[in-house]
C-alpha cells in the first residue's frame, strides 16, 4: 500500500511535468510564432541594409567592416549564379543551405516560403541584383548569442524551479504526513488496548483539529472501557452474591433433621435472592435496550398526574408497610412523552423514596406546571444522601445506602437518568444526611 507521504510526491512531480509540457505546448503553439515573425523581420531587415551597402560599394574595405560587425550577432553568405560562396563572414552557421533554396533564391523567391510549414524558421534568403548578376544572400541569427542563449537559460531556469520545487515539497509533505504517522501510531496502541496513547498538538490546522478530537475520543474510550470492566466486575459480583445464597441454602435444605421454621425461613431467603436475580436481569436487559438507541420511543400525549396516582395505589403494599404518610399535589397537567418509559422513571422514585424512609415517615409528591415545562418532585424525610455520593447515584451499580446493599441492584437510578435523556428533561437531586431527599423532574410539555 503506498503511503500518503509517497502520493503526495507522486502528484506534485506529475503535476508539475504535465504543467511544463503544457506551458510549452501553448508557448511554443502563440509565443514562439510571433518570435519567428520578429526574428525574420530582423533578420531581413539587417540582410536588405548589408545588400545595399554591397551594391554601392566597389571596395572590399566597408563591406568587410561591415561582415566583421555583423559576425557578432549574423552569420551571412552570398551565392553567385553558379551556387558558389563569394562572400562570408566567420560567425557560425546552425543550418546548412540546400542547393534546393539557393536555387529559389536565385530565381526571385525569398526563403522561407512558408514560415508555418518550414523546418528552418531562423534563416532568410533574400535575391538581389548587381551588375546585372543575381545573388542570393542567406542571413541566419548567431545562435550562441542574444536571443537564442535565452531557451537555455529559460530551460535552466525551470529546471532549478523544479529542483527546489520539489525539495521544498518533500519537505512541507514530511511536516504533513509526520502527525498522521503519529495517529496511525497511536491508533494501533488503541487497537491493543492501550488507551492512555496521546498524540502532541502543536497546530491550529485540520490536522491539529483531528489530534484534538483523536484524545477527546482516546480518553473517552478509555474511560468506557473502566466503566465495562467496572461494569462487568459488579454484574459478576450482583449475580454471584445471590446464587451463592441460593446454593448455601439449598445445601441445608436437604438436611433430614431440619426443623420447619428454619427451613421456611430458608425457603423464604431463596425466594428473595430468586427475585433478586429476576429483578437484576430484567434491570439489566431494560439498560442494555435503552443504550441500543433501538428502544422503541413514542411519544404521546396523557395526563400526568393521573399517571402518578395510578403508580402510587400499585406501590401501595411499599407504603403502607411502613405506614409511611403521602402528601400529593397534582394538579391536571398534560405533557407529550413516552407513557411506559415515564411511568417506569416514576417507579423507580417511588421506590427508593419509600426504601430509604424510616416507619411513618413523609412522602410528598408535587407537579409543577408551567406554560412550556413541568417539574414533578418527590420528596422524602429518610436517611438522605451524602454530598459525596450525591454525584454517583447516577453511576451503574453504586449504591449509597451500602448497609443495604442487598435490598437493590444499584441500576434503577442508571434506568432514570437514560430514560430523562431520552426526553431531552432534566433530573436533580438535594439531600442531607437525616433529613432526606428530594429528585426534581423538569419535562417539556411538548
Amino acid at each position: 500500500m503506498k503511503s500518503i507521504y509517497t502520493k503526495l510526491v507522486f502528484i506534485f512531480i506529475s503535476v508539475i511535468i504535465l504543467s511544463l509540457v503544457f506551458t510549452f505546448f501553448i508557448a511554443s503553439k502563440y509565443f514562439i510564432k510571433n518570435i519567428i515573425a520578429e526574428v525574420q523581420e530582423d533578420l531581413n531587415e539587417v540582410g536588405e541594409n548589408f545588400i545595399s551597402i554591397y551594391q554601392i560599394n566597389d571596395g572590399n574595405n566597408q563591406v568587410e567592416t561591415t561582415l566583421n560587425m555583423l559576425s557578432k550577432n549574423y552569420s551571412l553568405t552570398i551565392y553567385d549564379g553558379s551556387y558558389k560562396v563569394i562572400i562570408k563572414n566567420n560567425a557560425p552557421k546552425k543550418f546548412a543551405v540546400k542547393k534546393k533554396n539557393i536555387e529559389s533564391v536565385l530565381s526571385g523567391h525569398h526563403f522561407p516560403i512558408s514560415k508555418s510549414s518550414d523546418k528552418h524558421p531562423y534563416i532568410v534568403g533574400i535575391p538581389f541584383e548587381r551588375n546585372g548578376e543575381n545573388y542570393a544572400l542567406f542571413v541566419q541569427p548567431n545562435f550562441e548569442r542574444g536571443f537564442f542563449k535565452m531557451h537555455r537559460i529559460l530551460f535552466s531556469s525551470l529546471l532549478t524551479t523544479l529542483i527546489i520545487g520539489s525539495i521544498t515539497f518533500l519537505f512541507v509533505a514530511k511536516l504533513l504526513v509526520k502527525p498522521i504517522k503519529a495517529l496511525t501510531e497511536a491508533t494501533n496502541e488503541i487497537a491493543k488496548g492501550n488507551y492512555d496513547v496521546r498524540v502532541a498538538v502543536n497546530r491550529k490546522d485540520e490536522i491539529g483539529f483531528l489530534s484534538t478530537h483523536f484524545n477527546v475520543m482516546t480518553e473517552k474510550l478509555g474511560k468506557l472501557e473502566e466503566m465495562r470492566s467496572e461494569f462487568v466486575s459488579n454484574v459478576s459480583h450482583e449475580i454471584q452474591s445471590p446464587l451463592t445464597s441460593i446454593k448455601g441454602f439449598a445445601k441445608v435444605l436437604k438436611n433430614r433433621e431440619l426443623v420447619n421454621g428454619k427451613r421456611e425461613h430458608y425457603i423464604s431467603i431463596i425466594e428473595e435472592e430468586t427475585e433478586r436475580l429476576s429483578i437484576l436481569s430484567e434491570r439489566l436487559l431494560k439498560l442494555a435496550s435503552l443504550d441500543s438507541d433501538q428502544h422503541p420511543f413514542e411519544p404521546t400525549m396523557y395526563h400526568l398526574d393521573e399517571q402518578i396516582r395510578k403508580v402510587i395505589v400499585t406501590l401501595e403494599p411499599h407504603w403502607e408497610r411502613k405506614k409511611l404518610q403521602l402528601i400529593l399535589n397534582l394538579p391536571q397537567t398534560k405533557i407529550v412523552a413516552d407513557r411506559l418509559l415515564l411511568e417506569q422513571v416514576w417507579i423507580n422514585l417511588l421506590q427508593n423514596a419509600f426504601k430509604y424512609s424510616n416507619n411513618g415517615g413523609i412522602i410528598s409528591v408535587d407537579i409543577i406546571d408551567q406554560p412550556h415545562e413541568c417539574s414533578v418532585i418527590i420528596k422524602d424525610n429518610g436517611i438522605g444522601i451524602s454530598k459525596e455520593n450525591i454525584e454517583r447515584i447516577f453511576e451503574r451499580f453504586f449504591q449509597a445506602d451500602q448497609s443495604r446493599h442487598k435490598h437493590g441492584t444499584g441500576l434503577g437510578l442508571s434506568i432514570v437518568q437514560k430514560i430523562i435523556e431520552m426526553h431531552e428533561a432534566k433530573i436533580m437531586v438535594n439531600s442531607m444526611i437525616g433529613e432526606g431527599t428530594s429528585f426534581t423532574v423538569i419535562l417539556p410539555k411538548s
